[in-house]
């Protein structure tokens, strides 16, 4: 892989230098801090929506830690992930437009360090900006709360890292394999709800990466055992993150450049 050392510190320029630096990181940030009040305040909440006769006959426990990191798992695996299937849709092709791909590519930069550095950055910031969230979510818990865990909700949004590689490779596959960023960021959100559906099948969700959302709750709630249904989904998760970036540079190397 030539040059790769290059291509990354300018991946991680681009991010430096555009909205992308602000938007991930405040998204999360915003996710964790306001999941975690609404939460705590969800009767209240319903109270001044429906009226106390209304609400009450809502049945809700007394919220706790755990309920919160639990919505921030939700909040991962049912928003954040789409945010980052759409930034990752349009890093190849956009560039393949704007004939920057070309002129990267006339330097010492083989198409395989080209898509792999896109892929690295992008995975990298996303679990950097989900890993901040995490922090946030676990201060904002303990002030609310009192006293919480850190370890299961970073553990969970460390597997969830692993669910968003998976969509990034998916998204930069057909990044390299489409030109418009609208198909790219479709064939990007189909896999997730692909990833979704395939989900309910027990042993699906068991061993393979559609039950990479399940952990990631199980996780941040405190009640996934530390077995097959653990390792499983991460392992054939990264695996297939593997095998996405490996078409999506085979697909790359096909493709004319302007």
């Amino acid at each position: 892989m030539t040059a790769i050392a290059p291509l990354l510190r300018l991946r991680a320029q681009d991010i430096f230098r555009t909205w992308r630096v602000w938007v991930l990181p405040s998204v999360m940030v915003f996710l964790a801090a306001t999941g975690t009040v609404i939460t705590r305040f969800t009767r209240e909440i319903l109270v001044a929506a429906l009226g106390a006769g209304q609400a009450d006959a809502i049945l809700l426990a007394d919220p706790v830690a755990s309920d919160a990191y639990a919505r921030w798992a939700n909040d991962l695996t049912q928003i954040a992930v789409l945010l980052v299937v759409v930034i990752a849709a349009g890093a190849i092709n956009s560039e393949v437009r704007s004939g920057v791909a070309a002129l990267i590519l006339t330097k010492p930069a083989s198409r395989v360090s080209y898509v792999l550095s896109h892929a690295f950055t992008l995975i990298a910031f996303t679990a950097l900006a989900a890993h901040l969230g995490a922090v946030v979510s676990w201060l904002v818990t303990a002030a609310v709360f009192g006293p919480a865990p850190l370890g299961p909700v970073l553990a969970a949004t460390a597997v969830w890292a692993v669910l968003a590689a998976v969509l990034i490779s998916a998204a930069l596959l057909a990044s390299a394999a489409f030109d418009a960023y609208a198909g790219a960021a479709g064939a990007g959100i189909g896999a997730f709800f692909l990833l979704a559906l395939l989900s309910v099948v027990p042993q699906l969700a068991e061993h393979t990466p559609a039950g990479l959302a399940t952990v990631v709750n199980a996780i941040a709630t405190g009640t996934q055992k530390a077995d097959q249904t653990l390792w499983q989904p991460v392992l054939s998760g990264l695996a297939l993150a593997g095998a996405l970036l490996a078409a999506a540079v085979l697909v790359f190397r096909r493709r004319e450049l302007r």
